[in-house]
């Protein structure tokens, strides 16, 4: 048994990553090409590439192996809801990121993390920035439903996200409450 950190093949990881990248410019190329020769009516190769990008994304967030599962939550539920976005908007906005797809992914991140809360509760304090960072962007489209006519047209899903959200705030609250008070004040300085 030894005590020293595994170490890494650098050159294997750095031909890797190349071929991982040329790759990738090889799809995308071939995927605008064909998209531009086909059909012009939506660009479906801007789907390809925001796929991409994600994958690169969560590749490079992935390979970190000490992240937090807090932060890794954060970052795919706010990176799924932009791709959503885009693929609504590259089919000519018909609503369902705003008023399906995104609540959905909002359910699914706050009960994750409502999950890993109440797995550790004793070190809760690790999650809860990321449960608040979580908290304040599930109620953007609660906010946008009030504040702007006719974006949200299907209400009832953001409803019961926000509902969702709220109720793993408080449960989280309710159970580590002072441990959120003190990581807050330990972070934030305040």
């Amino acid at each position: 048994m030894t005590l020293y950190p595994k170490v890494r093949n650098v050159k294997k990881a750095s031909l890797t990553s190349i071929i991982m990248i040329i790759l990738s410019v090889i799809t995308i190329t071939v995927c605008v090409i064909v998209n531009l020769c086909t059909s012009t009516r939506y660009l479906w190769c801007l789907i390809v590439i925001a796929g991409i990008i994600y994958a690169w994304i969560t590749a490079m967030y992935s390979i970190h192996r000490n992240v937090n599962i807090g932060s890794s939550v954060t970052l795919q539920f706010i990176i799924i809801s932009i791709l959503t976005i885009v693929i609504d908007l590259i089919f000519d906005y018909k609503g369902w990121a705003i008023n399906i797809a995104i609540p959905i992914i909002i359910i699914i991140a706050n009960v994750t993390m409502l999950v890993l809360t109440i797995c550790s509760v004793n070190r809760y304090y690790k999650y809860a920035i990321y449960q608040l960072i979580i908290f304040a962007f599930s109620m953007i489209p609660l906010v946008i439903y009030f504040a702007f006519d006719n974006v949200i047209t299907m209400p009832v899903l953001t409803i019961i996200s926000s509902s969702i959200t709220l109720f793993t705030f408080v449960m989280s609250l309710i159970l580590c409450g002072r441990n959120i008070v003190e990581e807050l004040d330990r972070r934030l300085h305040m």
